[in-house]
């Protein structure tokens, strides 16, 4: 060792010296570079990662493909992305070094997910549109589903309901059962979900959605109604980065349609109550305490009217935190990601808050070997609401009082009401809560037994364990002050599980390539419940302990012993499929697809249990033709033809477990002159029933040009669904009242259009423009079989599968018309109905078609700009040709079958000294028929769906701070909604049904976009 160390010692003298001598600039030299990097078309190439290779020094591009680094001289740095090549670059002695990188194949715009694997999207002989994961983020919707509307074209997203948090009804080219269910097939990461919204909309890199019979056949009878493919973010190599992103904003209630206040309530309910008396003789004027209470008397002479909507609504919030960690080697990658969502609704008492957990690690050992893993976990919690609270805010005249002269709430607002409450009770004193996990665990193997030849497995359960719970106090309108308090407790149990093995073949030999996916699947459903009903709480503070219930003293003196329902109920389903898809194409320009499946649901009766499910497409692309190659304004030109078969085993409300056999159900019978429980036949059984069958045909048309920045794409179909799931009756001789069975058809045909257009792109300003539209003619072909009608159902042949059938409204009866109104026994003032069949009668006979709410046409345009660092998106849709009935006026404009017991819509009505031809005077329409036919309106609409402009901080401002990006912007969702439709939401489904109704809402945001 010390011969070691005067070796050393006599070495090192002259190594100093000449570490002194020796220019500095010969060794570790530090360069500040910076450059550009872009892709192989020129295009700014944002978020690549710029590493000094064996060091931790890193940065990353900007928006417009900008980066600056410090590095030593000769270093080599990685360029990185998720969406490029990895390229490695030498560094010179320059402080400049601009790099063009060559897009990956599987990039959004090349590669979209398919069933059981991904296609290059100039490949495809079927239709399929993609939306990525960076425009589900940027719509700031309140669900998953809701980031469609208006962004994919043939994608019809309505709401289902007014609630925070409820999902989004979605139908893709119309509605393609009479009764059964029309909600597509939801598919994440390879597992069926019956619900999306559980995803946090951050975790998704993109969804692809499968809507001709070519792309949904392997799904078999699952995918006749479309199929929507989510597919979540995963791990990406190269040294961790952290994103942060959040928003805060206010969701504010607007578009609220007009009702009176207390003055011209008061007018109003004078006039009703005088045009009433003179039309049946008696004297007038009516005297106000013939109108109103004491109470109202009082208030009106104080002029003190109360405003019960402004007591019940509110500006909720919203915030949003998203924070997620990726990262990785060759070896292994991972994605970590954790979310929270709280949404508070414009009605008081309502919210749902969301906490979402995403885990995923995807391990690379050997070349051959791939294996890997995620959970994705979602906890919620909604406080729905009390629908009295809303309901009872309309109603209530505005001349009641909430409180008592010592400051306590009424119960009733004004003598003479019985059924109407106080909503400031309900808002108290009621309780409704729905929490429940969602469990998605995820294993997959992936083994490349040969250069072209891959298999994989995967198993994935879907578990969710819900809680529903509910109290309604005494002083609540669902008691109404005369019983015990109540109290509901429920548990529900999904146990899902999906197992899938696939073999995939790719091969290429000179110009023929053959790519062949032949694999196995199955789907095992098991759902489980039980309730519990309770009366006699004595506590609201152990509301959801029923087991507390006991005898309780009413304030009349009785007691009320407690009472127990109970409830539960446990049902499965196993679907097994084999399936097999083969893709031929020569000389990449003639392309041929064949899929079929195989499909077992343990629904039916044996023998029906199982079905095939074929489709075969073909493409040509005429731009690879030698005769095409001088057109250099063209890029791309694709000609496409499939024709296929899928199935639909999901009629809602109908299909269940056992469905094929025949049931028994209590009744009563006379029993020596006495009642007796019994049972009875309930259903006939129907060993025949089967799926309901899609057969479908879709030519499609897509084109690019002037260097791809103008696509196109037409899309144009019909398809066919026979043997509709339905309820059919039987004649009472049979002894069963129905029959499930297989009856009916429907046609859907239509055209679907997408425009996306580059407008401007230079170095400091791009604009981008989206554009689709779909146009879907929907008619019912065949009911029952014996060419007839069902018009207690509203169901008929040739007209869509959803209508109205009513009377149609032509204006109102003037007075001039007084003759011409006396021929059908009316006056004016009176609506104006069609007499349908000209027979001078107006009666049932007269009911007609007037519309429906499946739109006639829909679509939307999306426009983005940036200029240096800022960058605006603006997004509106349109729906068009709906005709819906208004809950809204159905209760504010006939004042509760022409009482004037609510308060009352704010409009100019017909009287004898204001002649509107709008709106009919309910005091003089006695007949409830026709008084009816008013609440039916054209519910089209336009909207602005999404508003949001950014700025970007410039790298130079942040310096040296850790931070690689910082964006901060403003958002505003949903603000602005033109239409004709009154009532509170024209969106909500079903016209509105006055359960689910709320305030329309929208919300302003401000968020920041932070990556590390």
């Amino acid at each position: 060792m010390t011969l070691l160390f005067k070796k050393f010692n006599t070495c090192s003298y002259p190594l100093l010296l000449l570490l002194f001598i020796l220019p500095s600039g010969l060794f570790a030299q530090t360069i500040n570079l910076k450059g550009t990097v872009t892709g192989s078309k020129g295009q700014s190439a944002a978020g690549v990662t710029v590493n000094v290779k064996g060091t931790g020094t890193n940065s990353v591009t900007t928006e417009t493909g900008d980066y600056s680094i410090s590095v030593p001289a000769g270093a080599t740095l990685v360029f990185s992305s998720t969406n490029f090549e990895t390229s490695e670059q030498k560094v010179g002695t320059g402080t400049t070094l601009n790099v063009s990188l060559k897009e990956k194949v599987n990039t959004m715009e090349d590669v979209v997910v398919i069933g059981y694997g991904t296609k290059r999207k100039r490949d495809l002989t079927g239709t399929v549109s993609t939306l990525g994961g960076e425009e589900v983020v940027a719509a700031k919707a309140q669900s998953v589903q809701e980031t469609m509307q208006g962004r994919v074209a043939g994608v019809d997203v309505r709401r289902g309901n007014g609630r925070p948090g409820s999902d989004m009804v979605i139908e893709i080219r119309g509605a393609n059962s009479i009764y059964g269910g029309t909600q597509p097939l939801y598919v994440v990461d390879g597992i069926v979900m019956g619900n999306i919204n559980e995803i946090n909309p951050s975790d998704i890199d993109r969804i692809d959605v499968l809507k001709d019979a070519s792309s949904t056949a392997i799904f078999g009878s699952r995918g006749a109604n479309g199929v929507v493919i989510v597919t979540t973010k995963r791990g990406v190599k190269g040294p961790p980065r952290i994103s942060y992103d959040a928003y805060a904003g206010i969701v504010n209630p607007y578009n609220l349609p007009p009702i009176m206040d207390g003055p011209k309530f008061v007018n109003y309910a004078r006039e009703f109550y005088n045009t009433q008396a003179l039309l049946n003789g008696q004297p007038t004027p009516v005297a106000d305490n013939k109108i109103f209470s004491a109470t109202e008397l009082t208030n009106i002479t104080n002029g003190t009217y109360p405003d019960w909507i402004d007591m019940i609504k509110q500006n909720g919030l919203q915030t949003n935190h998203n924070l997620s960690i990726t990262g990785g080697d060759e070896k292994m990658v991972y994605y970590l990601s954790a979310g929270y969502q709280l949404y508070q609704g414009a009605l008081k008492e309502t919210d749902v808050k969301r906490y979402t957990l995403k885990v995923g690690m995807d391990i690379t050992p050997k070349k051959w070997l791939k294996f890997g893993g995620s959970i994705i976990s979602n906890y919620s919690d909604f406080t729905p609401g009390s629908g009295e609270v809303f309901r009872s805010a309309y109603r209530l005249r505005p001349t009641g009082s909430p409180y008592n002269a010592d400051g306590s709430k009424r119960f009733f607002v004004y003598e003479g009401e019985s059924q109407i409450t106080n909503p400031l009770f309900d808002l108290e004193n009621e309780i409704r809560k729905r929490q429940y996990v969602k469990l998605v665990p995820n294993a997959y193997i992936e083994v490349n037994f040969l250069k072209d030849l891959k298999f994989r497995s995967s198993f994935t359960p879907d578990l969710l364990f819900q809680r529903t719970g509910a109290y309604y106090d005494m002083f609540s309108k669902t008691v109404a002050g005369v019983g015990a308090a109540r109290g509901e407790n429920g548990a529900e149990h999904w146990f899902n599980y999906t197992w899938d093995n696939t073999l995939m073949y790719n091969k290429q030999v000179g110009d023929h390539k053959f790519d062949i996916t032949a694999g196995s699947s199955i789907n095992y459903y098991q759902y489980d419940y039980n309730s519990i009903s309770v009366r006699g709480l004595p506590f609201k503070s152990l509301w959801f302990n029923v087991g507390s219930a006991t005898a309780v003293a009413l304030p009349n003196g009785s007691v009320v012993q407690p009472t127990i329902a109970v409830g539960s109920g446990y049902s499965k389903q196993t679907l097994t499929g084999v399936f097999a898809r083969a893709n031929y194409g020569f000389k990449n320009k003639y392309l041929l697809t064949f899929t079929g499946r195989y499909d077992g649901n343990s629904f039916f009766a044996p023998g029906k249990q199982w079905e095939v499910f074929p489709s075969v497409g073909v493409a040509w692309i005429a731009s690879e033709e030698n005769f095409m190659q001088d057109i250099k304004a063209i890029n791309l030109l694709k000609l496409r033809f499939a024709f296929g078969q899928s199935g639909n085993a999901a009629a809602s409300g109908i299909l269940y477990p056992y469905i094929t056999q025949s049931l028994v159900g209590q009744t009563q019978y006379d029993f020596n002159g006495a009642n007796a429980n019994g049972f009875a036949p309930s259903r006939l059984a129907d060993k025949s029933l089967s799926w309901e069958k899609t057969s479908e045909y879709n030519a499609g048309l897509e084109l690019n040009v002037l260097n791809n920045r103008v696509s196109f794409v037409m899309d144009v179909y019909s398809k066919t669904v026979k043997g509709s799931i339905l309820q059919s009756q039987i004649p009472p001789p049979n002894g069963f009242p129905s029959v499930i069975t297989n009856l009916g058809s429907v046609k859907n045909s239509g055209i679907e259009l997408g425009l996306n257009t580059q407008n401007i792109k230079t170095s400091k300003v791009t604009w981008n423009t989206s554009i689709n539209f779909a146009r879907n003619k929907n008619q019912i072909i065949d009911l029952f079989g014996d060419g007839k009608n069902d018009i207690g159902n509203q169901k008929f042949l040739g007209e869509k599968t959803r209508v109205i059938f009513n009377y149609k409204v032509l204006g109102v009866w003037q007075t001039a018309e007084a003759v011409q109104a006396a021929v059908y026994g009316q006056k004016p003032g009176q609506w104006k109905i069609e007499d349908y069949n000209n027979d001078k009668l107006i009666n049932n006979d007269d009911r007609q078609i007037n519309g429906s709410g499946i739109p006639d046409w829909f679509g939307g345009i999306t426009n983005n700009v940036s200029f240096a660092n800022f960058d605006f998106g603006i997004t509106l849709y349109t729906r068009q040709g709906t005709f819906q009935q208004s809950t809204f006026l159905a209760q504010y404009m006939n004042g509760d079958q022409g009482r004037a017991r609510f308060n009352a819509f704010d409009r100019s009505y017909w009287t004898p000294t204001n002649a509107s031809n709008e709106w009919a005077n309910v005091a003089i329409e006695t007949d409830g028929a026709r008084r009816s036919a008013g609440e039916y309106l054209n519910s089209s609409y336009t909207k602005i769906s999404n508003m949001a402009l950014g700025y970007t901080i410039p790298k130079s401002i942040l310096g040296n701070a850790a931070i690689k990006r910082l964006r901060i912007y403003v958002d505003a969702y949903n603000p602005f909604i033109f239409t004709k439709f009154v009532g509170w939401d024209p969106e909500t489904a079903d016209a509105n049904s006055f359960g689910d109704a709320d305030f329309r809402m929208r919300t302003f945001m401000f968020g920041i976009n932070l990556s590390f």
